[in-house]
């Protein structure tokens, strides 16, 4: 292993806690040397990159990225911004990947390039005391140099393995939500963030919901407009189980968005749940999967304990 990546792999394992700046920045240049000669990477490819990461965790997950929640770095307001713009534009706050919207957004890449010109072009080489000899950066120029740049592109499965658990590390300061790892994870290239289908919930949830009642109205639902709604929002939890699974009309679902539920709300899942448990263990599906996950569930109050995390 040469001098230069394990010196790029001492300043990922050894960065600040305070953002993920330096994490975005080093996923950015690993991605962008894969199939390249050129030494020269633009800032501007940098921040495209950087963009579309931070995109796709925030859209779906919203990933807290800084130490200060209410004071967020910079470079994630412009994200929030551009998503907020895109909600406008699409008229729902449905979330998509940013590779699949980018042609409607009108995005200033000028500015993206500046707040990383004042900040971590440079700062990302600081290793303690001591100066990481990476690149070659001239302050305010529009890219780097980076001489080793076919040495990141052979080892770039080590280096994203590296980035996204230190990235993991890092946003576990700020977040309380589960499966962090598997979030960062979805930024590979191809990677799915795809909901999987809830139909094979359904004969779960039939065996006390068998008349499909709202649980967010209390209504009855016509046959046309029945949709599984996750009480505990989906982009907190990133996982489909059966325990926190209701009926609802398609329109009160939707109208949800990724709104915490209330202490009420969560009671009455509290209490389906038990009772769903109760009539499963006398059905065929009492020793299925989805059963047994369910009883865990209402033995560890995972309901509570994420509902809190969530808020």
């Amino acid at each position: 292993m040469t001098n230069f990546l394990n010196q790029f792999l001492l300043v990922i394992q050894s960065s600040s806690v305070d953002n993920t700046y330096k994490m975005a920045w080093a996923r950015a240049i690993v991605e962008l040397s894969i199939n390249r000669t050129d030494p020269r990477i633009y800032l501007e490819e940098i921040a495209k990159v950087m963009l579309r990461n931070y995109w796709n965790q925030t859209i779906f997950f919203d990933l807290i990225q800084g130490s200060n929640p209410s004071k967020p770095p910079k470079f994630i307001k412009e994200v929030k911004y551009l998503i907020n713009s895109f909600y406008v534009i699409q008229g729902t706050q449905i979330p998509k990947r940013f590779e699949l919207v980018e042609h409607l957004l009108d995005i200033n890449y000028k500015k993206l390039v500046s707040i990383l010109k004042r900040d971590v072009s440079w700062r990302f080489l600081n290793l303690g005391n001591e100066k990481a000899e990476l690149y070659f950066y001239e302050q305010e120029a529009d890219f780097i140099l980076l001489e080793n740049i076919q040495v990141l592109a052979q080892n770039s499965s080590l280096l994203f393995d590296s980035i996204n658990f230190r990235w993991t590390q890092i946003l576990e300061q700020f977040n309380t939500s589960p499966r962090v790892a598997k979030k960062v994870k979805s930024m590979d290239l191809g990677e799915s963030i795809r909901r999987k289908s809830l139909k094979p919930f359904r004969p779960y949830l039939d065996v006390i919901s068998s008349k499909k009642i709202c649980f967010l109205c209390g209504n009855p639902i016509p046959k046309d407009q029945v949709s599984i709604d996750h009480v505990i929002p989906w982009s907190f939890m990133y996982s489909d189980d059966l325990w926190n699974l209701v009926y609802a009309h398609k329109g009160c679902n939707s109208q949800k968005l990724n709104v915490i539920p209330s202490q009420l709300d969560i009671e009455r899942l509290n209490s389906r749940n038990e009772k769903l448990l109760k009539q499963l263990k006398q059905t065929e599906l009492a020793n299925k999967k989805h059963t047994h996950e369910l009883e865990l569930a209402i033995n560890q109050n995972y309901v509570e304990k994420f509902w809190i995390s969530a808020k």
